[in-house]
């Protein structure tokens, strides 16, 4: 599944997802925004690096719609609400930890006063803060228009288009 976050203007992004067996999905506008780090930008990556795979952007490689991301085609956008609003109840301790993760990594990588406890190991956290520091470089010096495309790497797909 390929994950596209496009900045529209100064202060603005979308995200764009498309794969196999995937109906294409936008968000936009996307909420969150930050001139380093978009709020989605960091579910992809902490989702992606722990194998979150109910987080939001499992959700969507399954199918679903994490409640917030949906088709242009009115006859495809009335099913997926549907299933999507399923896949997101069957996973919504693993959308809980995917916000807890946030939180932990984001907080180090910004080196906030406050520092939430987590299990989440050191090296774990570590790999993460480096994948926002890598992303960072990149969405800090994009113009407006630009886009940096990531590759969700988990096997759970969606299976409309499998026998």
């Amino acid at each position: 599944m390929r994950v596209t976050f496009t900045r529209t203007h100064q202060k603005g992004y979308s995200v764009t997802i498309e794969g196999p067996g995937l109906d294409p999905v936008k968000m936009h506008p996307a909420p969150g925004y930050d001139p380093r780090l978009p709020h989605d930008v960091a579910h992809f990556i902490v989702e992606n690096e722990l194998g979150i795979e109910g987080g939001v952007f499992g959700q969507l490689a399954l199918g679903g719609t994490a409640n917030t991301f949906f088709s242009q085609d009115a006859r495809s956008q009335r099913k997926a609400r549907k299933r999507g609003a399923k896949i997101a109840k069957e996973n919504k301790k693993d959308a809980l930890f995917s916000e807890h993760a946030i939180y932990a990594a984001q907080s180090r990588w910004e080196k906030h006063d406050i520092i939430p406890d987590t299990k989440i190991p050191p090296a774990d956290i570590a790999r993460i803060i480096e994948k926002f520091e890598e992303f960072a470089s990149k969405w800090s010096r994009l113009p407006v228009g630009g886009s940096v495309s990531l590759e969700w790497k988990h096997k759970t797909m969606a299976r409309k288009h499998r026998p």
